[in-house]
């Protein structure tokens, strides 16, 4: 009679709880993806010494993003970084959109403001690799780790999803995959 006691009194207990539960999961679960779903870091430049110029005349290493989707993202409360510590390094301008397919750079040049039309992360890109961080509302909209960087040849996003090297790179532009000579 205790044994049974005990079990109902548990279940009793255990039933709000439950029902608490679900609501937090049907909250997270409306909460896991970020609104720009469909904007990816299509392509990573971190040795630049001839491919792209800024509007200083500088090489700046430089990131690409492409909206992949059918309609416009507004970039207002989004972040760029290239540490986990703070990924909230660089804010993308209020009222920034990209439109449908179209891209964007980004020049990780190390500067504290944004010149003219052009965009300028506080950091610079690590030559050796490391991991960009593409977020919104501390959800990440994207995350590209790159490996060891060759001069001007450019990490980017294939037509399969896949990150490859290519010879050939196309900031503002669609990926042509050009494998890399040894």
């Amino acid at each position: 009679m205790k044994q049974l006691l005990a079990v109902t009194l548990a279940m009793l207990l255990c039933l709000p709880l439950l029902a608490c539960a679900e609501e937090v999961t049907a909250v997270s679960a409306s909460a896991v993806e970020p609104e720009a779903k469909g904007l990816r870091i299509s392509e990573i430049m971190a040795s630049n010494t001839e491919t792209l110029e800024d509007s200083f005349g500088n090489t700046a290493d430089w990131i690409e993003l492409h909206n992949t989707t059918d309609h416009p993202i507004d970039m207002t409360g989004m972040f760029l970084s290239d540490s986990k510590k703070d990924l909230e390094r660089y804010q993308f301008p209020d009222g920034l959109v990209i439109e449908p397919d179209a891209y964007l750079i980004i020049f990780a040049s190390g500067l504290k403001k944004n010149v003219a039309d052009e965009l300028h992360t506080p950091f610079k890109l690590k030559a050796d690799g490391e991991t960009i961080y593409l977020m919104q509302d501390g959800l990440s909209v994207d995350i590209v780790t790159y490996p060891k960087q060759m001069s001007d040849i450019a990490y980017a996003l294939d037509e399969e999803g896949m990150y490859s090297f290519t010879s050939t790179p196309t900031p503002g532009e669609a990926n042509e995959i050009t494998p890399v000579e040894d």
